[in-house]
């Protein structure tokens, strides 16, 4: 009897416990979610991907999921919080409806996470997980919202005047959300500021698990030395009001054709002070000679000056400013004119012949300079003095009779815009005594006169029968030059060097 109660007992305790067991909640350990990280900072404008994995025991089937946005101080997983159903997305609130998707729909590989787009500010608190039907994740994962402060990439090419390039503006974020605005604007000097137009073209590619969208801009244009150091700006605006920009410098290689300046014409003794400049990126190597030469007088980067002190005749003549780019070599060159003090030169003088005195004054100077008798108070119509120009020489001749006095004096002056000389002219006998200066030129048909025409005559046939002679020759018709005589006047005053030279070279 005792044996039978005891075995009741045993059994009804064996069926209780495993009444127990049966009833018993499942374990913590075989429902888990982890988040990586727990917490995320997300940009206004961007998206958030909230990367997560979760477990289940073995005999549930995860057929849906669901994500809420909990509310302060309740329960998270009610419906009016659902902002992703995978299977019922009418579900969703509103302002989640195609934000908010799974990054993988298969929730056999226990994969939950989710990507929120179009960042907002009132996207920023706690969110939940769910599987339909079975269990509520405890653990939440929270978002802050933050200000944009993520800038765009602008990508600038090797930038060389004249070849088109194509600038690249690529948006923050790699989010699949509503494609951002970008604009191109460009600032030159001053304030102006000029809007370029709107190329917006979306890349996709694949990053891990993920599939992302990168959207950029492309600018094409062909540069020039204005766009150097031009800074040009790349707007992107997210959801209208949302915007972050980036501002770059452009760096164009180029180089403009070298200017001479300076004072090209200098006093002897002065100071030669002559300037080389070339505008280029990068900057530019400047190398001075003189005359083509190929030893250099000095070696500059940018502007090069070029001053020489106590300038001598010898430094008159050709310079030449040679600019050396990368792999390109331009020149520049200007002639140097030194200007010195008239001199009078050896041969100058007088003859007195049978009554007629011829004074010749050969003067050598530059500017060229200009010849006068000033003691020769002559009838100037009739007693004109010829000059001739060779070089930077001139040659001055007069011819006059003259009376029976002595003490005859006659001075030559030559004079240009350095200075002034004067020199009085030895005066030589041949075949009579020395005279005096006192008759106007012509009074009287003097032998002088009869053999100076007979003279011209003879000169100009001569020249018409070789002219005609050489016409016949070559076969062309060819006219001589006509003699004139050369008359500088003594009183004109010159109001520049070149109006100078041109009378001082003029045929009369």
């Amino acid at each position: 009897m005792w044996v039978l109660i005891w075995a009741a007992l045993l059994f009804s305790l064996t069926e209780r416990a495993t009444c127990r067991k049966l009833a018993a909640p499942p374990t913590a350990s075989l429902w888990n979610i982890t988040f990586s990280p727990a917490e995320i900072t997300a940009e206004k404008g961007l998206c958030a991907v909230i990367s997560c994995t979760f477990t289940h025991p073995d005999n549930i089937n995860a057929t849906a999921a669901i994500w809420f946005k909990c509310p302060t101080n309740d329960r998270c997983d009610k419906d009016e919080n659902i902002i992703l159903h995978s299977k019922k997305p009418s579900k969703a609130q509103e302002g989640f409806k195609q934000r908010v998707s799974l990054l993988e729909t298969d929730l056999t590989k226990k994969n939950c996470s989710v990507i929120i787009n179009d960042i907002r500010e009132n996207d920023a608190g706690e969110y939940q997980f769910r599987l339909p039907g079975s269990y509520t994740y405890l653990k939440k994962v929270k978002i802050t919202v933050s200000a944009l402060t993520q800038k765009p990439s602008v990508l600038i090419p090797p930038l060389t005047e004249g070849e088109p390039a194509t600038l690249t503006c690529t948006a923050p974020g790699i989010c699949s959300g509503t494609p951002p605005h970008i604009t191109w604007t460009w600032r030159g000097t001053g304030d102006n500021i000029t809007e370029l137009r709107d190329s917006t073209t979306i890349q996709m590619r694949e990053d891990l698990t993920i599939d992302t969208t990168t959207h950029f801009s492309t600018l094409t244009f062909t540069p020039s030395a204005e766009h150097h150091n031009m800074m040009v700006t790349c707007q992107v605006t997210f959801q209208k009001k949302y915007q972050i920009e980036e501002t770059v410098t452009l760096n164009v290689t180029y180089v403009i054709d070298p200017q001479i300046t300076g004072n090209k014409m200098v006093k002897e003794d002065g100071i030669l002070d002559l300037t080389c400049s070339v505008d280029s990126y990068p900057p530019s190597d400047i190398t001075w000679s003189k005359n083509g030469t190929s030893a250099p007088l000095q070696n500059y980067t940018e502007n090069a000056a070029l001053t020489i002190s106590n300038v001598t005749r010898e430094h008159a003549g050709e310079y030449v400013c040679t600019v050396q780019h990368l792999n390109r070599t331009l020149t520049a060159s200007t002639v140097v004119t030194v200007m010195y003090l008239p001199v009078i030169l050896p041969g100058s003088g007088c003859v007195d012949q049978a009554e007629v005195m011829t004074c010749v004054c050969v003067s050598q100077g530059v500017p060229l300079p200009l010849i006068e008798w000033p003691l020769l108070e002559l009838n100037t119509e009739r007693c004109s003095p010829t000059t001739s120009v060779l070089g930077s020489s001139v040659n001055s001749t007069i011819s006059l009779p003259v009376g029976n006095h002595n003490n005859t004096t006659v001075e030559c002056v030559s004079r240009n815009v350095v200075g002034v000389v004067t020199e009085k002219l030895q005066i030589t006998q041949k075949g009579g005594k020395q005279r005096d200066i006192s008759e106007e030129c012509g009074n009287a048909v003097l032998p002088w006169t009869i053999a100076g025409v007979s003279l011209s005559v003879t000169v100009a046939l001569l020249i018409y029968l070789s002219t005609n002679a050489y016409i016949r020759i070559q076969g062309k018709n060819v006219k001589p030059k006509e003699v004139e005589s050369t008359y500088i006047s003594l009183d004109k005053k010159y109001t520049s060097q070149e109006e100078y030279e041109v009378i001082a070279r003029r045929p009369r």
